[in-house]
């Protein structure tokens, strides 16, 4: 049987971007939503994120096990860089409107 969606260099790259950009807007909301409660939920929340990030990289990892080093890495960056982008993003700019 013939494989639907083929995963080369461009579609990790796109996939790892894409993903990236999705678990990094909703740590993103999260965070948003509980920066302004008191210390405690937003440890929680803060943890909860990392823990899910975590998670959703082993997973994303474990199915593309088969495939080439290079498509897993080039995969795991993108995921880890726009992730971690679109929330520094987010918190900078609630950073400066609190003039902290």
């Amino acid at each position: 049987m013939e494989e639907v969606f083929e995963i080369n260099v461009y579609t990790a790259s796109f996939l790892g971007i894409l993903f990236g950009f999705i678990n990094g807007s909703i740590t993103r909301f999260l965070l948003k939503k509980y920066i302004n409660s008191d210390n405690k939920k937003f440890i929680k929340v803060f943890v909860f994120s990392f823990f899910y990030k975590l998670i959703f990289l082993i997973i994303s990892i474990w199915y593309l096990k088969t495939k080439n080093v290079i498509i897993i890495l080039l995969y795991s960056v993108f995921l880890i860089f726009f992730q971690i982008f679109i929330e520094i993003y987010k918190i900078k700019d609630y950073g400066v409107k609190r003039d902290t």
